[in-house]
């Protein structure tokens, strides 16, 4: 018995020696794997820093509108009697665009003038009877205020029969038409709109930190979807002179020449203000830069 014993406990120790052996054996190898990895060298790039200028940049967004703008609406009711402009049309200040019918309003002003002309003789007649003491000056001060009341109408008249007549208040662009010939239009009616797009504003906000740098006459360039790749240069012309509470931003407006008129009314566009150039300062590649926080660390030099 005591054989059988005996040959039971060497297999015994024997399989507890490979385990052992197994076990440490793969064990070791992980370890040196793992040990020869992290002994490998990692491939860094470098670059050499310099100095230079570098200008600090801050981009917008905006909108355009025009220089000058209106809507032209009729100020008396009216039947139109011709319009004389084309839609798109540039027209000059003072140009004739819709006439209303004046009829009416003309055949009153000849009444007017009729009556100031006949009070004006009355009151000449008067004042020489005066002269001859054959009238009293009761009656001389009561012609001079019916013909002061007559002149009065008539520039009343006058100024209806203007109000027929609708013009340009400035040089621009008429819109599209909102009237027809011989149609009948009332008090603040739209005939059509007016802008001079020769020059265009183009509306942008800047936050608060950067109010400091902002000032009149800084240039700006300005970019819009509609025409990839090209830039167009404006000059600030006002700032606003209180800051949004709520948004903590400025209004700026910049002016924009447009001679080719491509640049319209209401339009997008991406605003990009240099807001201060840096002579003489450190450089280094950006990529070479990771963020921290809200510090910028240097990665690689």
């Amino acid at each position: 018995m005591r054989l059988p014993l005996q040959i039971a406990t060497a297999i015994a120790i024997v399989a507890i020696g490979g385990g052992v052996w197994y076990m440490t054996g793969r064990g070791g190898d992980k370890t040196a794997g793992q040990q020869q990895a992290a002994a490998r060298p990692v491939n860094v790039v470098a670059a050499h820093s310099t100095r230079g200028d570098i200008a600090v940049t801050f981009d917008a967004v905006g909108t355009l509108r025009a220089n000058e703008a209106v809507t032209l609406t009729a100020k008396t009711a009216g039947i139109v009697r011709s319009i004389n402009f084309t839609e798109g049309q540039m027209v000059e200040a003072g140009t004739v665009l819709v006439e209303l019918d004046d009829r009416e309003v003309r055949a009153n002003l000849a009444v007017a003038e009729a009556s100031r002309r006949n009070t004006a003789q009355l009151l000449e007649r008067a004042r020489s009877l005066l002269a001859r003491q054959n009238v009293a000056q009761a009656r001389v001060d009561e012609l001079s205020q019916q013909l002061a009341g007559s002149e009065a109408e008539v520039r009343a008249v006058q100024a209806r029969l203007q109000d027929l007549t609708i013009r340009a208040p400035f040089t621009g662009y008429t819109g599209l038409r909102q009237v027809s010939p011989s149609a009948l239009v009332r008090p603040a009616d739209v005939v059509t709109t007016l802008d001079d797009t020769r020059t265009v504003k183009l509306e942008f906000t800047v936050p608060e930190a950067s109010l400091r740098n902002l000032r009149q006459g800084m240039e700006i360039a300005a970019l819009s979807p509609v025409y990839p790749g090209q830039t167009f240069i404006g000059t600030v012309m006002a700032i606003d002179t209180r800051v949004d509470a709520v948004t903590r931003t400025v209004a700026a407006v910049a002016r924009i020449d447009n001679p080719d008129n491509r640049l319209r009314p209401g339009m997008f566009m991406t605003v990009q203000l240099t807001l201060d150039n840096r002579t003489n300062v450190v450089l280094v590649p950006e990529e070479s830069l990771v963020p921290v926080g809200d510090q910028i660390g240097r990665a690689h030099v």
